[in-house]
């Protein structure tokens, strides 16, 4: 991180130097019939330099960690009405968190989660591909299929109620971090 700091600061002094019609190695002037001098070039240079001061002075950016979502950013959360699916669900949640210091999540995470912890199964398509289907405790959670059209073709959704985004909602830290 640190040493991406230093490119960043030396690569911005190099334009700086170019901007300001200098050749960065020596230090002279760049000669007048150079592609340099152009005015299109020299407005590009400066407008590269006016970023790279902006992205400098940003504070540095914290690794990411794996995904955290705090109490007051699940109290803004706002759930789309009626029944939604896993991927709604994560865009609720990526809208609140802090992206710069945890990792987003996506429907994909959550159903592996519901999987390990049996609330979820597994299914296979008439074409043999993998699927996540309900099973016998899902509905205790709030989670059920419903039949949806796309393209004029029909396909069954794993979807949650009132009562599975509220459980999601309440357990979605746990959820994460189940091992």
């Amino acid at each position: 991180m640190a040493k991406d700091y230093e490119k960043l600061v030396e690569s911005r002094n190099l334009l700086h130097k170019m901007a300001n019609g200098m050749n960065p190695v020596d230090g002279m002037p760049i000669k007048a019939e150079g592609f340099l001098n152009d005015p299109r070039i020299i407005r590009s240079l400066f407008f590269l330099v006016d970023y790279l001061d902006e992205e400098l002075s940003k504070e540095p950016r914290q690794k990411r960690v794996k995904f955290i979502i705090t109490d007051n950013q699940l109290n803004q959360v706002v759930l789309p009405e009626g029944n939604i699916g896993i991927n709604d669900f994560a865009n609720a949640i990526n809208a609140v968190i802090d992206t710069r210091t945890t990792r987003r999540i996506n429907g994909t995470m959550i159903n592996k989660q519901l999987k390990k912890l049996g609330i979820l199964g597994e299914g296979k398509t008439e074409e043999g591909k993998t699927r996540t289907v309900t099973n016998d405790k899902s509905e205790g959670y709030g989670i059920v299929t419903a039949v949806r059209f796309y393209n004029d073709r029909q396909y069954e959704q794993v979807v949650f109620n009132d009562t599975g985004k509220e459980f999601l909602l309440r357990n979605l830290q746990k959820i994460m971090s189940y091992k």
